[in-house]
């Protein structure tokens, strides 16, 4: 889960979609301005993606 706020303007010029006006109030940013690395920290996209490659993990291991 990622918790921000919808902003009225808006600011940074990385990502995509609501990236620019999704604001993250305690790291006073919104997604579009945050490095790659640290916006894939508290993604719910990056989150679900590393969870995702955790289960494929295990059942490569079960299976062969």
């Amino acid at each position: 889960e990622c918790r921000g706020m919808i902003s009225f303007e808006c600011m940074g010029v990385s990502g995509f979609g609501y990236d620019p006006i999704f604001y993250l109030p305690g790291m006073k940013k919104t997604m579009a301005e945050l490095p790659f690395k640290e916006k894939n920290k508290i993604s719910h996209r990056a989150q679900a993606s590393q969870r995702a490659r955790q289960v494929l993990k295990q059942l490569h291991k079960q299976t062969y």
